[in-house]
Formats: structure tokens, sequence, C-alpha cells
């Protein structure tokens, strides 16, 4: 049987296949960009945040941010921020958590007044917001369940009470009531409401009429159901059915899908041959990238106002745009110079498609990160997409009389930044990554003038050994204790004595001294990267969340990307 004729028999089977998990993926995507803009606005209202609760607010996966509980379909469905301190005002952007089950707020200093947007989610069974300072009483409508009597407690007005319930008989069993909202506790003298629950009755009361029973209130969810009510156990038993048939159709259909690409695939590889050296690329098959968007040329001219706002080049002879999304996220964008295809040969393709898998494993926050790449036959075009630092390179500001001058605290920072991420880049599993051309051309600045680390060669060239960026990292950070670009040809010696940098209006003498130490050692190759961040961080006491950006602009231009893209 020929190849096409084993796709044309394969085809409908994967058409169907793939069209029964597209939706999915498309909710997916849709409530991810939906849920994280509406925390995001959330975490904007926030005026003080003293634990740093929300740091790791602003990572591309919002569901594993501190207090967010999501559904397996990415769906906020628990927010839980209580005892924290916050402080600040609620976002009605929360309204648009649609399948919010939990809001936890208690124990915090939160003001102003809850929005009805959130008060009328109507998948919201727990509101907890006690021990605020809100100054108004709480309007929650149709959801408002009062279990205090009138009087003031921290945070808020409490809710005038409902009727006392009659009076139950002694021989009752009393369960207490899990209210699903939290208001005011009650005063010492009182307990807490309870639902009555009624006894079998004995032969003596057999002909006596019940007193009516209490019901707990309307917005209550219904009480648990007894073990001894007809039929509950055939319920219980019906939902683990449904849930294990779903699960076996859930794992049947992957494996379906495993055994059709495993199919396609083989055959694929047959049919590819060995390409010649001097071959061009158009025989290649464009290679899936994951975790990485591409985008559209059409998407990138817009961004950019057409390819005119060039702000830099690199020695591969690519050109680097500044480009600007439509939400105001700044990016920019590295372009390959060559002109056509046919000048595009199969290994240029092949370190392309490298360079774009190794950029996207190292994914730090003091690394410039790749968000998203182009891929286009024609008009040819190879493109990557960078978030943008908008303070310039660190050469600039070392050596540009008229670029912001950078004080002794503002250079440690940076050195730190660098440090954590080059270690981290050399501690990457399964296969670690070296910097290919680390000096202070290559370290951008962020809007807080946190080092942005960056690798604007276009392909992927040799390996580099980690020992090498040890000795460029010494020759970086003497630079930046001296304000001076070193010499290469010179190696520094033992005797030679620390110079700060002359427009230093103070610094460190004894900090100077030590990290010169560390110069010296990086030069003569005596540490591995490793060992020269716990170094560094013992002289200098900065952490690597101190060395981190306030707020990465990656995510917010990765964001909008996915959203485009769904």
């Amino acid at each position: 049987m020929s190849s096409d004729q084993r796709w044309r028999l394969l085809r409908p089977t994967f058409s169907i296949i793939f069209l029964f998990f597209l939706p999915h993926n498309l909710t997916f995507g849709l409530c991810f960009s939906t849920d994280a803009l509406a925390l995001m606005k959330f975490k904007e209202r926030i005026e003080r945040d003293p634990f740093g609760a929300l740091m790791n607010w602003g990572e591309l996966s919002h569901c594993s941010w501190s207090g967010v509980v999501c559904s397996h379909d990415g769906r906020v469905v628990i927010l839980n921020l209580r005892d924290l301190s916050l402080q600040g005002t609620i976002a009605p952007e929360l309204g648009n958590l649609t399948h919010l089950k939990s809001l936890i707020l208690r124990n915090n200093s939160f003001s102003g007044i809850v929005p009805e947007e959130v008060t009328e989610l109507q998948e919201l069974e727990i509101l907890d917001l006690y021990e605020n300072n809100f100054g108004q009483p709480f309007l929650f409508g149709r959801r408002l369940l009062q279990t205090s009597p009138p009087g003031r407690n921290p945070g808020f007005d409490a809710a005038p009470p409902l009727p006392s319930p009659p009076p139950s008989p002694t021989e009752e069993e009393e369960v207490p009531i899990d209210f699903p909202f939290f208001l005011p506790p009650p005063t010492a003298s009182q307990s807490p409401p309870r639902i009555k629950r009624a006894n079998p009755p004995t032969e003596s009361q057999a002909n006596t009429p019940n007193p009516p029973p209490v019901f707990p209130p309307p917005a209550q969810s219904p009480p648990t159901q007894l073990s001894g009510v007809p039929h509950a156990g055939n319920k219980k038993s019906s939902q683990k059915t449904y849930i294990i048939v779903g699960v076996l159709v859930g794992v049947v259909s992957v494996m379906v899908v495993l055994v059709i690409f495993f199919l396609l695939w083989n055959q694929k590889v047959k049919m590819i041959k060995p390409w010649g050296a001097t071959e061009s690329s158009s025989q290649l098959q464009e290679v899936a990238i994951t975790d990485i968007p591409k985008l559209k040329l059409s998407e990138l001219e817009a961004a950019c106002e057409d390819f005119s706002n060039i702000i830099g080049s690199t020695s591969s002879d690519a050109t680097i745009y500044k480009g600007t999304l439509s939400t105001g996220s700044e990016i920019a964008v590295l372009a390959v110079a060559s002109g056509s295809l046919q000048d595009w040969l199969v290994d240029h393709e092949t370190q392309f498609q490298e360079k774009i898998q190794r950029l996207s494993q190292v994914n730090h926050k003091n690394f410039l990160n790749v968000i998203g790449y182009c891929h286009e036959d024609e008009p040819f075009n190879r493109m990557l997409v960078f978030e943008y630092a908008p303070n310039g390179s660190l050469f600039e500001h070392l050596h540009d009389q008229d670029a912001e001058h950078l004080d002794w605290p503002m250079r440690m920072r940076i050195v730190m930044g660098i440090a954590y991420c080059v270690e981290h880049m050399h501690n990457l599993n399964p296969k670690p990554i070296s910097h290919t051309n680390l000096n202070s051309s290559s370290i951008y600045l962020a809007t807080d003038y946190a080092a942005k680390v960056s690798d604007f060669t276009f392909l992927s060239s040799t390996p580099v050994d980690p020992m090498t960026n040890v000795v460029s990292f010494g020759t970086l950070l003497q630079e930046i204790i001296t304000g001076k670009i070193p010499d290469p040809d010179s190696l520094l010696h033992d005797e030679t004595n620390p110079v700060a940098d002359p427009t230093l209006e103070s610094f460190q003498e004894e900090v100077m001294e030590k990290m010169w130490e560390v110069v010296k050692e990086c030069l003569n190759q005596k540490m591995e990267m490793k060992e020269v961040v716990v170094k560094l961080r013992d002289i200098t006491g900065i952490t690597a969340e101190a060395a981190l950006p306030s707020r990465s602009p990656a995510w917010w231009a990765e964001l909008e990307i996915i959203s485009t893209e769904v």
C-alpha cells in the first residue's frame, strides 16, 4: 500500500479525533485569557502587599499563582488570600470569574465597597470578607445569609437578624449549619444557628403530631442526604459509573491519537531523504515548535509599523525592530537578513529551529525571553519575537554620558540578576545551556533596572564551554565595578588593585574589595558559576527574588499572543 493510500485511509479518523479535542482546547485558551486578565486587574487594585504574596502573579500559568485553584479546564474556582494583610479595593473585574465558587479575603485591609459583579456571581458559594475595612453594609441580594444579630464588628456593619426559629423538641438531634457566606460570628451568649433533624419516632409518639420542620435559609445548599434515603446508593453508583466510562473513553481516544500519530510519523520519516549541504531548505517540512506561538508576518508588520522602527543589529547580520501590540505591550523582533528561500540553506533552517527550542527552555525572569516566532516561505521571513527591555543596554549606561547613571546598589542588583540567570542556564535539564556572547552589550535593563540577559544571535552556534561563561562574567563584573571596557589582551594579575568607577558618588569599599577577589577567581577559572553565585550572594546579601524585575512585560505580551491565536 502506498503512502498516499495509507493517508487517505487514516485521514477521516484523525480528523474526527482532532475535532473531538478542539472545543476543549479553545475553551481552555479563552478561559485562560479571561480569568488571568481578571486576576491581574485585581492585583492592580492592591496598594500594599507586605509579605509579597502576589509576587508570582504574572507568570504564564495563572493556575500556579499563590492562592489560586483551577478546575481541570483552567477555570478559576477558588481564590483564597486570607491573613495576608493586603490593602486595596476589590476590582469589579473579579465578576468575570464566572466559575468562581469560593472567594476568601478574610483578615486583610480591603476597603471601599464590594462590587455587585462579585456578589452576583452565579457559581459563588463561599464569600468570606470578615476582618476588613469596608465602610458600608453588604447588599448581597438573593445570596444574603444572616447568621448573627445586629451589631458592630471590625470591618463592616452586620445585617439585621432573621426571626428566631420555633423551639424544637428536646429529643431531636442538632446538626450545625455550614453557611456558604461568612458574616460576623454570634456573641458569647449565643450558639450558632442549627437545623434540626428528627430521630425516628417511638411507638408512643406514633400518633402524636410532629412539630413543623425547620428549614435552612433559601440560599443555602441542600443538606447532605442521609444514608437511609431510598436510592441514594443507586445515584452514587450511577455517578461513579459515568466517571469510569468517561475516563475510559478519554484514555482510549488518547491511545488512538498516539497510534495514528506514530503511523503517520513513521511513514513520513521513510519518505524523507538525506539532503546535500548545498541544497535549499525549500524541501524542508516545517517542524512544529512546542510552547512558542507562531505569528503571521502581517501581525508583526502592524506591530512594528511596517518594520520602520529599527533599534539595532547583530553580528549575524540580523536586524532588531521595536514593536507594540494592540494592548500596548512592547516587543523586540529579530529578523534575518536573508532575501529569499533559495539563500536559506537546510543547515540554517535546522539551526533556526534549534535556536527557538533552546531559548524557550531558559524561561527565567532575568532572561530576555522569546515569546513567539514567524516562519513564512512566501514572502520569505524568519523572525524571533522577544519581550522588550525599555531602559536600553548595560553598555550604554556604563559608557554613554547621556545615559542615566547607575549607582552602586543598582549595579550590585544587576550583577546578581546576571549571575542567577547564567547559573540557571548552566543547571537546565536534560541539557545545560551556555550563553554564546556574554558581555555588557547583551545585558538589557527592565523598567526597574533589573538585569535582562539577551541572546540575539539568530542561529544556534557551536556550543560554548560553561567555563567560558565564567570568564566572561568575571570580565563583565570588572567592567561594572570600574566603568571601563576591559582590555582583552591583558590579564588581571593578583597584585592589581581595584579602582572604582570615578562617576560613582559613593560605594561600599569593603564589598568592592571582596567582589574584586571574585573577579580574579573567575578570570583564573577557579570556580563554577554556582560557586560564583554563592560567594556573591554572601557578599551583597541580594537574593534571587530581589534581583528579579518587579513586573515582567513578557507575560502581558505572551498572553495577548495566545489570546489572538485562540
